[in-house]
């Protein structure tokens, strides 16, 4: 019971137990993808969403939203976007350790700002808050950051991926502009 009290709103945010639940899902497809390529990438890609569906479920409640189901199909979209980067068998010698390399960094660098975000995380943009501790201190978007960096080694797995890393980073550039928006960004600081 002291687990289900800590959840804030578990009564009335249908939608934080929703994406909670994709959010499981995800762990489950990268867990998955850890198992058939061995790529750290996609062992953090757990940690990242059981911590993201946690989040989902103790988040605070929203001051304000867009009302726009496009925002949030781009930013579900988004967190789908890694898991269809194509391994290769003829990619360069050192092409795991570097993708493990820019993955760790990346991670490092999101899972900070994701602590740091704690109850006002959420997957669709929304104002649960604006949050200027921490990275968010020194970079206004810290977690999709983080995920240019760590994705960014697919690239060297195999040069084709490069589309979808163009792909993804034009959905957190996108992500950021609204979250901007939403949280009248510009006139707080």
């Amino acid at each position: 019971m002291k687990l289900i009290s800590s959840i804030n709103n578990y009564k009335t945010d249908l939608l934080g137990w929703i994406a909670s639940i994709i959010m499981l899902g995800f762990a489950c497809i990268a867990t998955y993808r850890w198992y058939t390529t061995g790529l750290v990438f996609y062992g953090l890609l757990i940690i990242r969403d059981l911590a993201a569906s946690w989040f989902l479920l103790s988040r605070n409640s929203i001051k304000n939203k867009t009302g726009l189901k496009f925002n949030s199909l781009i930013a579900y979209v988004s967190c789908v976007l890694p898991f269809i980067y194509l391994d290769s068998e003829n990619s360069l010698i050192h092409a795991g350790l570097i993708c493990s390399i820019l993955a760790i960094v990346g991670f490092t660098i999101s899972t900070m700002a994701l602590l740091d975000l704690s109850g006002s995380f959420g997957i669709s943009p929304a104002n649960r808050g604006v949050v200027k501790t921490g990275l968010y201190r020194y970079i206004r978007h810290p977690i999709y950051l983080g995920y240019i960096i760590s994705e960014l080694g697919f690239i060297f797995i195999n040069p084709i991926n490069i589309i979808i890393w163009i792909f993804s980073v034009g959905f957190y550039f996108f992500r950021a502009r609204v979250e901007d928006k939403i949280l009248n960004y510009e006139n707080k600081c």
